[in-house]
């Protein structure tokens, strides 16, 4: 396993959610039709970018169970691209598509669960689990439950943290 690409997919992953974190909460206090704004459809249009080298990083890393990555990464990428196009035609189908394309986001992460329990369970777990989490609110904003997808970024983001932090450790300590 290559710890710096896992480590360099951590990163990449991390700035996403600090923007996913914001957009939530822009569409928290402005509703759900402002997920059709220019500004939120710029963020989801950062956070599309930044998939594409996070999946290169995570497949550089020769996590185990490999092809789970490969096959759902993809699938999330392709659909939330179509989901991101439709959106800035103004049509909340787009929106509707690109949380179609999240929910392949968690099945994607076993293999980096699978790969990461083996570093820290509690850290894996909060980033695998806090995926989850996010990935079942996003249609809660529907019913005002937006919260929910809020929480589970943020437990997300403090699993991948913990994991940095020993990535850091084991794979860029210098050696005495």
């Amino acid at each position: 396993m290559d710890g710096k690409s896992l480590l360099q997919g951590n990163i990449i992953s991390l700035i996403a959610s600090l923007i996913i974190l914001y957009g939530l909460i822009l569409l928290l206090e402005n509703g759900i039709y402002f997920a059709l704004s220019k500004v939120f459809l710029i963020l989801m249009t950062f956070v599309w970018i930044l998939a594409v080298p996070s999946y290169l990083s995570y497949r550089r890393s020769g996590l185990k169970k490999q092809w789970i990555l490969n096959y759902f990464a993809i699938l999330a990428i392709i659909i939330t691209f179509i989901g991101v196009i439709i959106a800035y035609t103004g049509n909340f189908l787009g929106v509707e598509i690109i949380v179609l394309g999240y929910i392949f986001e968690p099945i994607a992460g076993i293999s980096i669960y699978l790969t990461t329990l083996g570093f820290s369970k509690t850290y894996s777990s909060l980033f695998f689990w806090g995926a989850v989490v996010f990935t079942i609110g996003l249609p809660l904003y529907l019913s005002s439950l937006g919260i929910v997808a809020i929480i589970g970024d943020i437990v997300k983001m403090i699993g991948i943290v913990g994991l940095m932090m020993i990535a850091r450790k084991t794979y860029l300590a210098k050696p005495s």
